[in-house]
């Protein structure tokens, strides 16, 4: 009986676990763009994200699977190389979807298409050295993977995990200052932190960090050990979908930006504010009570007390120094150590107690709670319980 050896197999092992994460790529992509809103700009952003490592996924499977790529230079050396072109588009569309998703006033602009520039002259290089090529030619270049073994293509792939990195870097930077954006405008954070968005941009900047590591030692390590490092890349990605797959499930229901403070005018008012102002505000919180609301926010805070929603943002970091998640939740402690010295409130669980203070989470309860006081609520409570 013939058996079958390992050269003469279409795919291995490590071919089919890239294959795998190909399709799980490609069948998210459908499932959103199925599921989702029409005109909801993030989701079509992150449909496109990952049919674009869809393409990554074949492209590595059809340039260095020796099966594969045979195949495909005797059908039409053109399709080999089309895949790079996502390294390109990736970086900029993940800058684009963690905007859209961060800020609810995101839009496209003509300045956004300098991002492509990067793309266009890719397309030039490679239609002059590879594609207005004879295909004997072609094939010549491809067939020991000569053409990719050379400078232009060396260049190539460390410019382009390069260029991810950048932009999501540039991702990350914008998440950081996300996150401050929410302390000006919200006292309750956890359903807008956006931690998977870290995690979703951080796995592919490891992605490509790990790609160019490995090309950058490849010939100082040796060729077997540099095919066993890369061919790990294939299983990163494989698990970093499966990744995708559970965030999709838990996290992307909660799409809900903020206004990016860059494309708001500035207000032409004068930049001062009156006490008259800062009175109002201050008798609201003490007979209206609105920190005890868990979805209170700057914008609703302003509507209730007639106040540009800029002039109250003026008024919390000029006038008492904290932004509105340190201010809402100043008045919170206040409340729950009221709570916590009532006698009447010793039975009442501290789960009941914050919840009463209009807090959302135990941990952000706590974290506020010691570092206004030095200890913890219930360190509080047993220390002013009645004896």
């Amino acid at each position: 009986m013939n058996t079958l050896s390992p050269d003469s197999l279409l795919f291995n092992a490590h071919d089919l676990i890239l294959l795998m994460a190909a399709s799980q790529y490609l069948l998210l992509a459908i499932l959103l763009e199925s599921t989702r809103r029409r005109n909801d700009i993030s989701s079509h952003l992150l449909a496109l994200i990952l049919v674009l490592n869809t393409f990554k996924a074949i492209d590595v499977l059809l340039i260095w699977s020796d099966s594969l790529r045979n195949i495909v230079l005797a059908w039409d050396p053109d399709i080999l190389l089309l895949g790079g072109f996502a390294y390109w588009l990736e970086g900029p569309l993940l800058y684009c979807y963690v905007s859209a998703v961060l800020y609810r006033d995101f839009r496209f602009k003509p300045l956004h298409l300098i991002h492509l520039l990067p793309v266009l002259v890719l397309g030039g290089i490679l239609l002059w050295q590879y594609y207005w090529q004879a295909d004997a030619t072609q094939v010549a270049m491809m067939t020991d993977l000569d053409f990719m073994w050379g400078q232009l293509m060396t260049h190539t792939i460390t410019l382009r995990n390069v260029s991810i990195i950048i932009y999501g870097g540039w991702c990350l930077y914008e998440l950081h200052r996300y996150r401050r954006l929410l302390r000006d405008n919200y006292a309750n954070l956890e359903a807008r932190e956006r931690r998977w968005l870290t995690w979703f941009v951080s796995g592919f900047v490891l992605i490509a960090s790990w790609a160019l590591l490995i090309h950058a030692i490849g010939h100082r390590i040796g060729e077997d050990l540099a095919n066993i490092l890369g061919i790990c890349t294939n299983y990163f990605t494989f698990f970093f979908v499966n990744s995708l797959v559970f965030i999709s499930i838990r996290y992307t229901h909660l799409f809900d930006g903020i206004d990016d403070q860059r494309n708001i005018p500035p207000e032409p008012a004068s930049p001062y504010f009156k006490p008259e102002q800062v009175d109002r505000l201050q008798n609201f919180m003490a007979k209206e009570k609105p920190f005890l609301e868990p979805d209170i926010n700057i914008e609703l805070l302003a509507k209730r007390l007639s106040l540009p929603e800029r002039t109250l943002s003026r008024i919390l970091n000029q006038n008492f120094g904290k932004n509105f998640f340190e201010f809402i939740n100043g008045y919170r402690v206040e409340e729950a150590k009221r709570l916590l010295r009532d006698p009447d409130q010793q039975s009442t669980s501290m789960l009941d107690i914050l919840a009463a203070a209009g807090f959302t989470s135990k941990s952000t309860f706590n974290s506020i709670f010691k570092k206004h006081l030095g200890q913890t609520p219930s360190q509080y409570r047993q220390e002013h319980s009645v004896k």
